[in-house]
């Protein structure tokens, strides 16, 4: 087994990283690293039939429009617009634009026809914005479940991040924006178009929405597999007997902190802070009004409390601080002791 984790050519750094780290620790325990299935895998989107919800067009008067709209002629070009051939095509993200947009000039329209005292065309618009409003969070539903740049950002890749990965994040930015939108909904209505198309090209502008599912799968494999084997050989034969440093136990300090703390650590810092803002929002997206329930489900596998991905790899990243601590401390070699080499520059080569 030592061999084949030698021997194997990740497709990228960060793969490079864990694997490099499993075949030291393989190495300084002398166990078995056994090669699981990826998990991440299982972590994709339902269909997005069972995604999409239907919306009943609303049935409005065109002739009453035509005549008494003349006076609101802003909201008379939106509403020819969404007549129209292409506004008939008009993309679920366009339409959250565009329904925003159709109740604020009818709003605006209203005001001018209280100037008028034109009360029966004013509460035929009323009527409608309140029906047009109860619709958004459907709306927005659809938005985001019709739209490949929402899909994208929560796909799993083949690659997880690169171990050098940036600090800047806009599309973590543009979902935490769309999570807020929706929350406000229906009570504050979606921005316009301008400021609501970068949120979704912000989405599909990188890969690093579904790196970061593949990085929190491969790591959570990567510590889940480096802490059995320093369970078992703890457990099974341990490397200090007598309690006493050994020279197997040197070599073992060396790769915690050269390997784990030097290496492995600045970037699962990386993957634990992206993490928890990616949480942090997907919880939230879950408990917006009229979420989906196959959605709903599909985000709480996701970044749920109980059995999710990112509980999985809080749990595997929590796991392996514990299973070091054991075996170091067992040979007075952890933090803290008189064995403790806390510089991997200095650490036994």
């Amino acid at each position: 087994m030592l061999a084949a984790l030698a021997g194997c050519k990740p497709a990228n750094d960060a793969q490079a990283l864990q694997a490099d780290y499993l075949y030291r620790v393989a190495n300084a325990t002398d166990v078995e690293i056994s090669t699981a299935a990826e998990q991440g895998r299982l972590y994709r989107m339902p269909p997005r039939r069972d995604r999409v919800m239907e919306i009943p067009e609303l049935r409005i008067s065109l002739l009453d429009l035509i005549i008494d709209v003349h006076r609101c002629p802003a909201l008379q070009i939106l509403i020819s617009q969404r007549n129209s051939i292409l506004g008939k095509q008009m993309q679920p993200s366009n339409r959250l634009a565009y329904e925003g947009d159709l109740l604020r000039e009818i709003a605006a329209c209203q005001q001018r026809l209280n100037a008028v005292e034109d009360n029966d065309f004013n509460q035929q618009l009323s009527q409608v914005a309140l029906e047009k409003r109860a619709q958004l969070p459907r709306v927005y539903w659809n938005a985001l479940n019709a739209s490949p740049e929402f899909e994208q950002f929560l796909r799993f890749a083949p690659m997880p991040l690169p171990a050098d990965v940036s600090d800047s994040d806009p599309a973590q930015d543009a979902l935490a924006n769309l999570v807020s939108i929706g929350q406000q909904l229906p009570d504050h209505l979606p921005p316009a178009s301008d400021e609501l198309d970068p949120l979704f090209f912000a989405l599909l502008a990188t890969d690093q929405g579904g790196q970061l599912i593949s990085s929190l799968s491969t790591l959570t494999k990567t510590l889940n597999q480096g802490s059995e084997a320093l369970e078992i050989r703890q457990t099974q034969r341990p490397i200090c007997p007598q309690r006493r440093a050994t020279e197997q136990a040197r070599v073992l300090q060396n790769v915690f902190v050269k390997f784990y703390a030097g290496r492995l650590q600045p970037y699962l810092a990386k993957v634990d802070q992206r993490g928890k803002r990616w949480s942090e929002s997907l919880m939230q997206m879950s408990e917006i009004k009229q979420v989906p329930p196959a959605l709903k489900q599909y985000l709480l596998a996701l970044a749920g409390p109980n059995g999710s991905l990112w509980s999985q790899f809080q749990h595997a990243t929590k796991r392996h601080i514990k299973a070091w601590q054991t075996t170091l401390k067992s040979c007075g070699l952890a933090p803290g002791q008189s064995g403790w080499v806390g510089d991997a520059d200095n650490a036994a080569q």
